[in-house]
C-alpha cells in the first residue's frame, strides 16, 4: 500500500471508528437501564441475561474461519450489517422480552465479529514501528466519540427527549443510522483495496505459542463483566440512579480515556508487552479493590446515598472502568508473537471466543455471588483474575 493510499484508508477508517463508537455509546451504554426500566429485571436476571448477549463472542472464531475468504473489510461490512438489524428491531419495533433477546443476540453477533477485525485492520494500517502508537490514536478516536454519545445520552434523558417508554427508542434508532453510515464506508474501503487480509486456510487456529494471549483474554472475559454489568449495576441498583447519571459517569470515563489511550499506546512502543502486562495487572488490582471496598460500604449502609460520600462511589467507578483502555495491550501482544501476519485475525477471534466463554460463565456466577455473599466479593473475584496477566507477562519474552 502506498503512503497516499494508506493516509486515505486511515482517514476513512477513522470515520468508521467514529460512527461505530457513536452507535456503541448510544446502544451498549444504556442497555442496563433499558433492561431495568422496560423489563424490570433483578441482579440475578441481570447476570443471566449476559448469556444470550455474550454467547455470540464464542461463535466469533467460527465465523471468522468460515468468512475468511471475504477479507477483513468485507467481513466488517457483514458484521456492521448484523449490528444494524439489531438496532432496527430494538429501536423501531418495540419487541417483547423474548424477541428482544433474539435480536440483541443478532446485534451482539455483529459487534463481536467486528472486534477482532477492528484490531486487525488498525494494525494493518499502522506504520512500521508505530503499531502501539497507532492503536492508541485509534482507541483515542473511539473513546472521544463514545464520550460524544454519552453527552447525547445525558442531555437526551435529562431533558426527556430520550425515553424508554416510547414506541421508537431514539438512542437505538440513531445508533442504527450511524451503523448504516459505517457499513457504507467499510464497503467503499473494501472495494478500493480488494481482498486485503483474505485467508485461504479457514481452519480454526490454536497454537501453544499463543497461550499467553489466550490467558489474558480469559482474564479479560472475567474483568469485562465489571465494566459492562456489575459496576453500572452498583450505580443503578444500589444508588438508584438513572441513565442520565450513568451517562455522566461515562462522560468522565471517556474524558480520562481520551488522554489515557494515547499514553498507553506510546508506552507499549517504549516498554514492550511484558512490562505493560504487569502495569495492567497492577492497575486492575488497585482499581477493582477500591470499587469493591466502596460498593461493600454502600451495600452495608455505611455510605449514605444522599450524602457527599456518593462521590466516593462515582470516583471508584471511573477508576475501575478505565481498565478497558489496556485492552490494546492484548492485540499488540498477539501481533508481536504471531508466526505469520495472516494468523493475526484468526487468533484474535479465537481469543475473543475464549474471552466470552469466561464471560458466559462469570456473569451468572458473579450475579449469584452478589446475591448470596455481597457485592464486594464480585470485585474480589475479578481482581484475582489479574494474576493471569502476571502469568502471561512471565511467559512473554519482552
Amino acid at each position: 500500500m502506498t503512503q497516499q493510499n494508506r493516509q486515505w484508508a486511515v482517514r476513512v477508517f477513522v470515520a468508521v471508528l467514529a460512527l461505530t463508537a457513536l452507535a456503541n455509546g448510544l446502544g451498549n451504554n444504556i442497555l442496563s437501564n433499558y433492561f431495568n426500566e422496560v423489563f424490570h429485571i433483578d441482579s440475578v436476571q441481570r447476570g443471566f441475561i449476559e448469556i444470550p448477549r455474550e454467547s455470540p463472542g464464542i461463535l466469533c472464531m467460527v465465523l471468522v474461519a468460515a468468512l475468511g475468504f471475504l477479507g477483513n473489510l468485507w467481513m466488517s461490512v457483514v458484521a456492521q450489517g448484523l449490528v444494524l438489524v439489531g438496532f432496527i428491531v430494538m429501536g423501531w419495533l418495540s419487541p417483547g422480552y423474548g424477541m428482544m433477546l433474539v435480536f440483541m443476540f443478532v446485534h451482539s453477533l455483529g459487534m463481536h465479529l467486528f472486534m477482532p477485525l477492528n484490531d486487525a485492520i488498525s494494525m494493518d494500517l499502522a506504520e512500521q514501528g508505530k503499531v502501539g502508537t497507532t492503536l492508541g490514536r485509534f482507541k483515542g478516536v473511539t473513546t472521544l466519540f463514545n464520550l460524544a454519545a454519552a453527552v447525547l445520552v445525558f442531555f437526551g434523558f435529562r431533558s426527556g427527549f430520550f425515553s424508554f417508554h416510547t414506541r421508537t427508542i431514539l438512542p437505538f434508532a440513531i445508533g442504527g443510522i450511524c451503523t448504516a453510515g459505517a457499513v457504507v464506508l467499510l464497503a467503499v474501503m473494501a472495494m478500493s483495496s480488494g481482498q486485503r487480509g483474505a485467508v485461504k486456510n479457514h481452519k480454526l487456529l490454536f497454537r501453544k505459542r499463543y497461550m499467553p494471549y489466550y490467558m489474558v483474554t480469559l482474564a479479560y472475559g472475567c474483568q469485562k463483566r465489571i465494566k459492562i454489568v456489575f459496576a453500572p449495576w452498583v450505580v443503578i441498583n444500589l444508588l438508584g440512579q438513572g441513565a442520565d447519571t450513568v451517562a455522566l459517569l461515562t462522560i468522565a470515563v471517556h474524558l480520562a480515556g481520551t488522554w489515557m489511550a494515547p499514553v498507553i499506546g506510546k508506552m507499549l512502543d517504549r516498554l514492550g508487552v511484558k512490562k505493560m502486562l504487569l502495569v495492567e495487572a497492577g492497575y486492575i488490582a488497585v482499581s477493582f479493590s477500591t470499587m469493591g471496598l466502596v460498593a461493600g460500604l454502600l451495600a452495608s449502609g455505611r455510605i449514605d446515598p444522599a450524602s457527599w460520600q456518593t462521590w466516593l462511589v462515582y470516583g471508584a467507578y471511573v477508576l475501575c472502568v478505565l481498565f478497558e483502555q489496556f485492552n490494546m495491550v492484548h492485540s499488540y501482544m498477539m501481533r508481536a508473537i504471531a508466526l505469520d501476519p495472516s494468523e493475526v485475525t484468526r487468533t484474535l477471534s479465537v481469543g475473543l471466543s475464549v474471552d466470552h466463554v469466561m464471560a458466559i460463565i462469570a456473569s451468572p456466577v458473579m450475579g449469584v455471588i452478589w446475591h448470596a455473599w455481597g457485592v464486594q466479593y464480585v470485585f474480589v473475584v475479578a481482581m484475582l483474575s489479574a494474576l493471569f496477566q502476571v502469568a502471561a507477562a512471565v511467559m512473554t519474552e519482552r
